[in-house]
C-alpha cells in the first residue's frame, strides 16, 4: 500500500508541475506580440521596351535559277525596323532590301542577256531571348512576310545571227507579292545603357514566280538565301515601375 501511495503522490506532483509549466507558457505567449507578416508587396517590374534598329550585311543565293546560269550569287542586304520586347519575347516588323545576284544566258546565235535580281521584303518576326552573361544576349527567331522580286534585264540581240548587225535592249520589272519565311538566330552585345550591337544569321525561303514579269524578264522562281548581318539597336525602356500591392491590416 505504501508503494502505491508513493506512486500516486509522485504522479500528482508530476501532473501539477506539467500544469504549471503549461500555464506559464500560455501566459508568455499571450504577452508576446504576434509576429507581423512582412508584406510581399514589391513585385518585379515587367521589362518591356521599344527597340528601333538597322542592319546591313550580305545574302548568298543557295539554289539554281530555273532558266539561266547564276554568275554571281552574292548580294547586299539592308534593313530597318522596330521590335516591341516583353522579356524574353520580342515581336518585330522590318523592311529589307536583298540583292539576289546575277544570271547570264551566255552568248548564243541570237545574242545574250544578263539579269540582275533583287527582293523587297516586309517581314514580321518573333524572337526568344536566352539568359546568358551580361555582355551578350543570344536569341532565336522565326519570321513570315511578304516579298516581291525586281529584275533588271539587259542584253544584245544579233540581227540575222549577226549578219545584219546587233541591237542592245534593257528593261526593268517588278512582280506581285509572294510569301517569305525565315529561321535564324543571333546575339546582342550591349555598348551602353540603351545601345546594343547586333549580329545575326538566317535562312530565308522565298516563294517566287518563274513566269515572265511585265513582258520583260523571267522570274527567279522559288529560291532561298543565307543572310548574315550586323547592326545597331536603340532601346527605349518602357518597363513598369515597381509598385507596392496594398495589404490588409492584420486582425488582432
Amino acid at each position: 500500500m505504501q508503494k502505491v501511495a508513493r506512486i500516486f503522490r509522485w504522479t500528482r506532483v508530476f501532473v501539477a508541475a506539467a500544469l504549471l509549466v503549461g500555464s506559464l507558457e500560455g501566459t508568455s505567449a499571450a504577452q508576446s506580440p504576434a509576429p507581423s507578416k512582412e508584406p510581399s508587396s514589391a513585385r518585379s517590374p515587367r521589362k518591356t521596351s521599344f527597340d528601333p534598329f538597322f542592319v546591313v550585311g550580305g545574302a548568298v543565293r543557295i539554289d539554281d535559277a530555273p532558266l539561266f546560269n547564276i554568275t554571281r550569287r552574292m548580294g547586299g542586304n539592308f534593313g530597318i525596323g522596330f521590335a516591341y520586347q516583353i522579356e524574353p519575347i520580342s515581336i518585330g516588323l522590318s523592311y529589307e532590301y536583298t540583292g539576289l545576284g546575277r544570271e547570264d544566258s551566255g552568248v548564243g546565235p541570237f545574242g545574250f542577256v544578263h539579269i540582275d535580281r533583287s527582293l523587297d521584303t516586309v517581314m514580321a518576326s518573333l524572337k526568344v531571348r536566352f539568359s546568358g552573361p551580361t555582355w551578350v544576349t543570344p536569341y532565336f527567331g522565326v519570321g513570315i512576310g511578304a516579298t516581291w522580286q525586281d529584275a533588271k534585264m539587259s542584253g544584245v540581240v544579233l540581227l540575222n545571227r549577226g549578219a545584219s548587225g546587233s541591237a542592245t535592249f534593257g528593261c526593268t520589272a517588278s512582280d506581285s507579292v509572294n510569301l517569305a519565311l525565315r529561321a535564324g538566330g543571333g546575339a546582342e552585345f550591349p555598348l551602353g545603357s540603351n545601345v546594343s550591337f547586333i549580329t545575326d544569321a538566317s535562312f530565308d525561303a522565298y516563294r517566287l514566280s518563274s513566269d515572265i514579269i511585265q513582258f520583260c524578264a523571267p522570274g527567279a522562281g522559288s529560291t532561298a538565301t543565307f543572310l548574315f548581318r550586323v547592326g545597331l539597336t536603340y532601346r527605349f525602356d518602357m518597363s513598369e515601375s515597381r509598385k507596392a500591392t496594398p495589404t490588409k491590416p492584420a486582425r488582432p
